[in-house]
């Protein structure tokens, strides 16, 4: 009797597989195109997402940077007219490294060692978070824990046995608090109260001693001017005061932005400046008559065709970046220097002109040059721009993958939604082709073929649609970037990231249709050759 011998099913090669999905691909076109639409869309607004994220995070770190530097001016002249407050002094030592400025100055000032201040930065780190915890809660909450303590006063408050007693049990009673700080370190923080005060007001001491010392060598100057000549004889007096104020670098800045604030004030003032001019009596025991003129409003009325009530100094700032104007500007500048240098002037009518709204040591503009004054308004009209970044990249870094939570839960919508699609699409691509799966079993095709099949189909139309999907939401995210920060974009397009991203795109649309794709394969792979026939 001859042996009959049962093989296992042979197996296609890859290519060949390979080559009958693309041709079903191909036949069945428009159903695939419906789901490469869909898997572009969701890829285009997780590029979109992306990049924003990405442009947004590099705007942050350059705005933040230049806007902290920018506002040095601001820091240095509030710290020499006051000492601050105990609070102030713990947020600042706490956020400072222990190779910044205000750290030496600091224990500098409360004469500590290395170890004493390494130990009065951790106090303070504990008690600024205490200090957040319950700036963070409701009134109702804070106040049954706290009553109306409120700074370091809150660390007074708890070192009374009483007031500690109450803060544990309506700790205990709110379920919805939780305190992250031990027990323990809170007692021990507060048996550290008159250690903190004791540095603070050692710190407070020697800053007033040193504000003291400054304003006396203002002489008659105010201290913005001062502070422009901050590279000279006055940064020196800075230094002898106790002040930290680095010869090489903080100088030369605090000098460069203490001339842009005088200068722009000086312009900002000129908009006030009036010229009265006084006509003699026509008749006997008549009043004289006076005519009142603003020069510069009457100018920029001229130049942007307005009457001189509607004109403002974001107007002006806003001419003055045309060089020509600028010029103009300073021409009228220089005629009312002159005037200025006359407390009255007489005509031959026999008029006089009374200037009005400015001295003649403020009218001086001999070092203003029109480059000068275009440098200054597109200076404004940059920083501007980067308040404007400042603040839409405020939560640009938290979240997930540093997205932000609003776009972090976009992300996760868009990703679900395109999930379903690609499974519903490739479910209904089963159905219409029973009788093509049950054909290709009747000639001997294999579950695992099958399935590999309907996968590869859904991974080639995942690659397609990730890469049409991730250039258009490139083009878009950075679009929408461009028309948000303007200037500020271009310095902050970071392309080796962009191209990360559109690459991880093109890999998360190709994987999302593979696992799409995995339960209509199932259901075809298991489908039986009969009962996809009786479809017919």
């Amino acid at each position: 009797m001859k042996a009959i011998t049962i093989a296992d099913q042979p197996w296609l090669s890859m290519k060949r597989t390979v080559k009958i999905t693309i041709d079903g691909i191909k036949y069945r076109l428009f159903r695939a195109s419906v789901t490469v639409a869909v898997i572009t869309l969701a890829v285009a607004f997780l590029m979109n997402i992306l990049s924003e994220s990405l442009i947004k995070r590099n705007v942050a770190a350059n705005t933040r940077e230049r806007i902290q530097t920018s506002r040095k001016i601001y820091d240095w002249s509030a710290k020499l007219s006051s000492p601050g407050s105990p609070e102030s002094i713990v947020f600042e030592t706490a956020d400072a490294s222990a190779e910044s400025d205000i750290y030496k100055e600091n224990q500098q000032f409360a004469a500590l060692s290395d170890a004493d201040m390494a130990s009065f930065q951790a106090i303070s780190k504990k008690t600024v978070f205490l200090i957040n915890f319950f700036e963070d809660l409701d009134y109702a909450k804070r106040r049954s824990m706290i009553h109306r303590a409120e700074g370091l006063g809150i660390l007074e408050h708890l070192a009374n046995p009483e007031a500690m007693e109450t803060f544990k049990v309506a700790l205990s009673r709110i379920k919805s608090i939780h305190f992250e700080m031990p027990m323990d370190e809170l007692d021990k923080l507060v048996k550290q109260y008159g250690t903190i005060t004791d540095i603070t007001n050692k710190i407070l001491a020697a800053r007033t001693q040193a504000i003291a010392a400054v304003t006396a060598k203002l002489n008659g100057r105010t201290l913005l001017q001062a502070l422009a000549d901050s590279e000279k004889d006055f940064g020196a007096t800075i230094r002898e005061a106790g002040f930290i104020f680095d010869q090489q670098k903080t100088a030369p800045e605090i000098s460069t932005q203490a001339k842009k604030l005088l200068d722009t004030l000086r312009l900002e003032k000129s908009m006030e400046i009036r010229i009265t001019h006084i006509f003699p009596p026509k008749e006997e025991n008549a009043k004289p008559e006076k005519k009142v003129e603003f020069p510069f409003r009457q100018l920029l009325a001229q130049q942007a065709n307005v009457l001189p009530a509607d004109v403002n100094v974001v107007m002006m700032w806003k001419h003055l970046e045309s060089k020509k104007f600028a010029a103009r500007y300073l021409t009228k500048m220089h005629e009312v220097e002159q005037l200025a240098q006359k407390s009255l002037t007489t005509e031959a009518d026999g008029s006089s002109i009374v200037l009005e709204g400015i001295s003649a040591e403020e009218a001086a503009v001999d070092d203003l040059t029109a480059d000068r004054m275009v440098e200054l308004a597109r200076g404004r009209t940059e920083n501007a721009a980067l308040v404007r970044a400042e603040r839409l990249t405020l939560d640009a870094g938290k979240g997930f993958m540093g997205l932000g939570e609003r776009l972090a839960w976009l992300l996760f919508v868009s990703m679900l939604v395109c999930g379903i699609g690609i499974t519903n699409a490739m479910m209904m691509a089963v159905t219409e082709r029973f009788n093509e799966i049950a054909t290709l079993k009747c000639l001997g095709a294999l579950d695992g073929f099958i399935m590999i099949m309907f996968v590869l189909e859904s991974c080639f139309m995942g690659l397609v649609g990730g890469i049409i999907g991730s250039i258009l939401g490139g083009i878009i995210g950075l679009s929408r970037m461009l028309v948000s920060f303007g200037s500020a974009f271009f310095t902050a397009i970071p392309l080796g990231d962009l191209m990360l991203g559109m690459l991880i795109s093109i890999l998360l649309g190709t994987l999302l249709a593979a696992i799409s794709a995995v339960i209509p394969s199932y259901k075809a792979a298991r489908l039986a050759p009969m009962e996809a026939m009786r479809v017919e």
